[in-house]
């Protein structure tokens, strides 16, 4: 099939997502494909992009979704997930879905599937997409567990958090945050969103490998280079050594980006730099993740991230 035969595929058969999603619990996760939208250029604490006017003014909000579902920028709204109904849909209707959209998931024993927002945003048309995100988001009904260095300093809804646990310390080395995103109520397929925080490029590049899960990450080439990682094995003298190397890549980043952009300037950066990354998705597949990672011949990053996970999140 023929990439064009596809999209008009998809098109025909939207209207059997559209009409038998759960618009109850829709705006419990809409802010997560605001925040995979503004993850990407965010130099701040992700936890202050939702103190951002644009995230608070929901015409703003609402207009910031509209805009990049216009320019194309669907895969941030693969963060939303869509609760279908398939109780009312033929056996041939299932098969046409599954048959044709990526990441979908069945629960035939609930009659639910779960779909995301991008399968929408992509077949839509703009007033239509405009209409269906015209509730304002739920982000009260939002757990956050806020960690650093693996140490719990928080647990509850964001306006109960204490706005100095966002200020970080000016250090080129960075602290470690896990932040983890789920609904206070039992939900379908257990959505869970988490922010790897200050976590390295080495860890992001096998991190993304796991293409059950939706990714966004900070990109270097809009923000800029300001800290890095230290990895478990190195000795004093080995920071000492590595810390020669850092200033000495900055400073020529530095001078490289007075003249090119960052996205050229960056290659003399080390890989040790810290990122930001937002992943998400359903239970099933954070489960998988943590069975392939928390093992000791996992890399000491993603192993760590994985036992963190596999503890909180209570998994056996």
């Amino acid at each position: 099939m023929k990439l064009e035969e596809l999209k008009d595929k998809q098109k025909a058969l939207s209207p059997l997502i559209y009409e038998n999603f759960d618009r109850k619990s829709f705006p419990i996760f809409i802010f997560f494909s605001y925040l995979g939208a503004r993850i990407c250029y965010a130099e701040s604490h992700p936890l202050s992009i939702f103190e951002e006017e644009k995230f608070k003014d929901f015409e703003r909000f609402k207009s910031f979704l509209l805009h990049l579902k216009k320019a194309g920028h669907f895969s941030i709204f693969a963060h939303t997930p869509l609760f279908v109904d398939t109780s009312n849909l033929s056996l041939e209707e299932k098969f046409s879905l599954a048959s044709t959209y990526f990441k979908v998931f069945w629960d035939e024993k609930r009659k639910l599937a779960l779909f995301n927002l991008r399968h929408l945003a992509e077949t839509l048309d703009d007033q239509t997409f405009l209409h269906l995100i015209n509730e304002e988001p739920r982000f009260e009904e939002i757990e956050v567990i806020l960690a650093r260095e693996f140490k719990i300093l928080f647990k509850g809804r964001l306006s109960e958090l204490d706005k100095e646990l966002l200020k970080e310390r000016d250090n080129i080395f960075a602290e470690k945050e896990i932040i983890i995103l789920k609904s206070q109520k039992e939900m379908p397929f257990n959505w869970i969103g988490v922010i790897i925080h200050n976590f390295s490029r080495i860890f992001s590049h096998q991190f993304v490998r796991h293409t059950w899960l939706n990714f966004n990450q900070r990109s270097h080439r809009y923000t800029k280079v300001d800290k890095f990682v230290i990895p478990k094995a190195f000795s004093e003298s080995h920071i000492k050594l590595y810390e020669e190397a850092i200033r000495s890549g900055m400073k020529i980043y530095e001078e490289l980006c007075k003249n090119i952009k960052r996205e050229s300037a960056r290659f003399v950066v080390p890989q040790g730099v810290a990122t930001t990354v937002l992943a998400t998705g359903p239970e099933l597949v954070w489960r998988d993740f943590i069975e392939k990672r928390a093992i000791p011949q996992a890399q000491e990053e993603i192993r760590d991230l994985a036992i963190f996970l596999k503890d909180i999140l209570g998994f056996s």
